[in-house]
């Protein structure tokens, strides 16, 4: 169901936080705006997983995630299996920018949360305003909408994205492939391996493109599936955690997690907890 809320200019006056569109399970198209769109657009995944496409990032959607996109940029989506449904929630106002500033949210991104369930309430409450079509419908979904990205904020951890779209050729290759198998055991002579090239030339040609060495982005991926999955599983342990990020050493896979985060897994786990 897509619903289109049109404001008059009293109301935009007087009302610091618009809800201007809202969808709900979503069977998405492709979309593709050079121009960008002139609202907020806060994107959840429901099924099924899709490529967003910014001026200088990419990033993968799946179920249960969210992206946020910030107004007239730049931005193409896509599915990438199939059927891509998703809800999706369009705002702006005088307050947005500032508010969403002000919760570290001010730029586009994807973002994984620990409690989905509180966003997903706030949307069937939307839903339900705007079914009931009351005449103050307007100002009710203002006070839902804020409550949304103040509950949306608290849970977050964002998600890495890639130079995709500073990359070109084998280099664009290199990222898919780091991100696609960054579970696995994945050594340069691999690397040379599955592209044919020596291991000296790949590192110069990814650095170049990315301006990070093989190895720093691939354990950023790790790091950042790790503050995922140490949120969205709080009762795995940490072997569990460790081994489905592509560290087969607990004690090493503690040690980079606290060089990268300032926290042990455990203390990152329960710190989000805590939120």
């Amino acid at each position: 169901m897509r619903y289109s809320i049109s404001v008059t200019r009293r109301q935009y006056a007087k009302t610091p936080l618009l809800l201007r569109a809202l969808g709900i399970d979503h069977v998405q198209d492709p979309i593709y705006r050079p121009g960008g769109f002139p609202v907020w657009q806060l994107f959840y995944g429901v099924s099924g997983s899709g490529e967003f496409l910014l001026d200088g990032w990419r990033g993968i959607l799946r179920p249960g995630q969210a992206a946020l996109l910030a107004p007239n940029e730049a931005h193409s989506y896509h599915s990438l299996d199939g059927e891509w449904v998703m809800h999706y929630v369009g705002f702006d106002g005088k307050l947005a920018q500032k508010l969403l500033a002000s919760l570290d949210l001010g730029q586009s991104g994807l973002y994984s949360m620990g409690r989905p369930e509180q966003l997903l309430g706030h949307l069937k409450t939307l839903e339900r305003i705007q079914l009931e079509a009351r005449t103050d419908s307007g100002l009710l979904s203002s006070k839902e909408l804020y409550a949304l990205l103040l509950d949306f904020s608290q849970t977050l951890t964002r998600l890495p994205d890639s130079r995709y779209a500073e990359a070109r050729g084998m280099e664009k290759e290199m990222i898919l492939y780091l991100e696609d198998h960054y579970r696995e055991d994945i050594s340069l002579d691999d690397l040379a391996a599955q592209f044919r090239r020596t291991p000296e030339y790949l590192c110069g040609l990814f650095k170049a493109a990315t301006g990070e060495t093989i190895s720093h982005y691939l354990r950023r991926i790790r790091i950042h599936q790790a503050k995922v999955l140490l949120m969205e599983r709080p009762d795995a342990g940490l072997r569990e955690i460790s081994e489905a990020c592509g560290f087969h050493s607990v004690s090493y896979f503690g040690k980079v997690f606290r060089e990268a985060t300032g926290f042990t897994p455990q203390g990152y786990r329960l710190g989000a907890a805590r939120k």
